[in-house]
């Protein structure tokens, strides 16, 4: 892929119909929900679209705001936490590539993108781990950024171990950040 990528808020411009990603509904959810749970403030909806035709939906990712178990976190991680019965996560809802585009590094573009905005806002919003529920065949994808299970679906990656991650982070494909002047 050689066009720069950017990626912003899911918008009236973007073209739904074209994006295909069949696995777990995640083409049905970008065309048939997305913009509902925008509206009803259910999920923020960010899309990866090429700088030169903003319009065509490369990939896409959710999120929103949840609650876990003070108990449900490792036993070492509690210890870091207020002594509350619920902690203050991010969930990563949704994570989809077009099928297209896969094999070029867009999962890991999205994911580090959700990563940098949680980062950003954890003081404005408190956020202890970005948490995401995975599908079984993308379980190894999120452990090689340093998530962990917290039970057999539902993956976690602590806030620092987030930060320690991008302090060293060099993106795989070329961004219109990188380009501007």
């Amino acid at each position: 892929m050689n066009a720069l990528i950017r990626v912003e808020a899911l918008a009236s411009y973007h073209d739904r119909k074209h994006f295909h990603c069949p696995t777990g509904g995640l083409d049905d959810y970008l065309r048939q929900r997305a913009t509902q749970d925008i509206k009803r403030r259910a999920a923020a909806v960010f899309v990866a679209v090429p700088s030169a035709t903003p319009q065509r939906i490369l990939g896409y990712y959710t999120l929103s705001s949840l609650s876990i178990k003070l108990a449900d976190i490792p036993a070492d991680y509690q210890r870091k936490l207020a002594r509350y019965p619920d902690v203050g996560v991010t969930l990563l809802g949704r994570l989809a590539i077009d099928v297209s585009y896969r094999g070029q590094h867009l999962g890991e573009f999205l994911l580090v993108d959700a990563l940098r905005r949680v980062i950003d806002t954890a003081s404005t919003i408190a956020t202890v781990a970005l948490v995401v529920d995975t599908l079984e065949d993308s379980q190894t994808f999120y452990m090689r950024y340093g998530f962990t299970p917290l039970s057999n679906q539902r993956f976690w990656l602590p806030l620092d171990s987030a930060r320690a991650l991008m302090a060293n982070y060099r993106p795989p494909i070329p961004t219109q950040e990188e380009h501007s002047p």
